[in-house]
């Protein structure tokens, strides 16, 4: 192969539907999660990198004395805000790292599948249509380049 086989791995259905399991006893306890619209999550106060500090210092001076504050201030939802906070902020860095991992696998995988399918595809426009098997997967194979190659003739007409 030209870049070689980075990965081969077996990914066994008890396996991929333990994980598929395991992920939704993860969403099963953070049933409040939220999806935010692309200009809701635009219009939210933005947290900077020294926003944790700030809100923490907040905290510290409220639970001090809250008789500076607002009438109505609720320092039980304040503090609520802050822990989750910090506890989402645990979870995100787990997550993060296991996403990364999960689409850089995802990309070598994908990467190996290209090159093995490329190769076949070279074998099947060297078989001159003498295996009758192959032509259909051929022709659906075919698309794929006959697009790049229309881009690219578009590409140096207009160059």
């Amino acid at each position: 192969m030209k870049n070689g086989n980075r990965i081969s791995e077996e990914f066994k259905d008890a396996d991929l539907k333990a994980v598929l399991d395991a992920i939704s006893v993860i969403e099963s306890k953070m049933p409040w999660l939220l999806t935010l619209a692309p200009d809701e999550s635009r219009g939210l106060r933005n947290l900077g990198f020294d926003g944790l500090p700030f809100a923490q210092a907040a905290l510290d001076a409220v639970r001090a004395d809250i008789n500076f504050t607002r009438r109505g201030f609720d320092l039980e939802e304040f503090e609520k805000d802050v822990t989750l906070y910090g506890q989402l902020s645990q979870v995100r860095a787990r997550l993060a790292i296991l996403w990364q991992k999960v689409n850089q696998t995802t990309q070598v995988a994908g990467a190996d599948m290209m090159v093995q399918a490329d190769d076949v595809y070279e074998d099947m426009n060297k078989d001159n249509g003498e295996t009758a098997a192959v032509q259909g997967p051929r022709q659906i194979m075919k698309k794929r380049y006959a697009q790049r190659t229309a881009k690219d003739k578009a590409a140096k007409a207009g160059a």
